[in-house]
């Protein structure tokens, strides 16, 4: 698996915003990725500190622009995209943060977000409704993936269910400029990689937009919660190899998912 994460700059055009992903997955395939995965409703503004009701008119449905253009990119190139969407449901006035994965241009997962945040400046539980389905993985031509979206890298338990249904890779898309989590950021995504011994692929957004500073660090992490791959500003890919045979080999030498005791965490749940 030849895994990319794409970082973006904000402040353009939704048009221009897609276009440009459009490029940087193109280049990415270009340099033999199979594995992509895009920021957190990459397309659009992100979420302010403040609510506000004008903010739905940018929503859109599953096959609308911003899908399309990764299912077209998964199609074209043989590989495996992971989309990120501000999605408009069938039911009027619901709308979910929803991640799609394409497989050579085929939809195999719809993972709807489903822990929101209300807190350091995201207010999401004003603007989304909660997924009710569990994180899991699926195959796809570049191997077994699974997704969760920023803020439940919080809650080790959503990598957890990944790892457990076989993923050898964990998709993270993520909207990232909360400056107290700014110091905490990596040591949770290497952890969660070294705690399932899976490879971790998060990509974020970069630059200002309105009053939140996104601050990049988009990247790839081994199965030991290695660096490979980073892209600190600006637009820009961090693209690197996982190797299955690894991530196997990592679960062998460190077996924390043989060895759990699922009978005594029952007082969790």
């Amino acid at each position: 698996m030849r895994a990319a994460a794409i970082q973006l700059g904000v402040g353009q055009s939704v048009d221009e915003t897609i276009r440009t992903a459009r490029e940087l997955v193109d280049e990415a395939a270009a340099d033999g990725a199979d594995f992509i995965v895009l920021p957190e409703l990459y397309a659009v503004p992100f979420v302010q500190p403040e609510p506000d009701p004008e903010y739905f008119a940018l929503a859109e449905s599953l096959d609308g622009p911003s899908n399309t253009m990764a299912r077209e990119a998964s199609e074209r190139h043989g590989i495996t995209v992971v989309s990120s969407v501000f999605e408009a449901a069938s039911v009027p006035g619901v709308y979910h943060n929803t991640s799609c994965t394409y497989s050579a241009g085929e939809l195999v997962q719809t993972y709807r977000k489903s822990h929101l945040p209300f807190s350091n400046g995201f207010p999401e539980k004003f603007y989304f409704r909660p997924g009710e389905e569990a994180p899991s993985a699926v195959d796809t031509v570049a191997g077994r993936v699974g997704t969760i979206i920023c803020y439940e890298r919080h809650f080790p338990e959503l990598a957890r269910a990944v790892a457990l249904d076989g993923g050898i890779a964990l998709a993270l898309p993520v909207a990232c400029a909360s400056k107290p989590m700014r110091d905490v950021f990596q040591i949770e995504l290497r952890a969660l990689a070294i705690a399932n011994g899976m490879g971790v692929v998060c990509a974020n957004r970069s630059g200002l937009e309105v009053e939140k500073d996104y601050f990049g660090t988009s990247a790839v992490y081994g199965p030991s919660g290695e660096i490979l791959a980073q892209v600190d500003d600006g637009p820009g890919i961090a693209i690197a190899d996982l190797d299955p045979a690894a991530i196997a080999a990592t679960r062998r030498t460190r077996p924390f998912l043989r060895d759990r005791r699922p009978d005594m965490y029952a007082a969790l749940v």
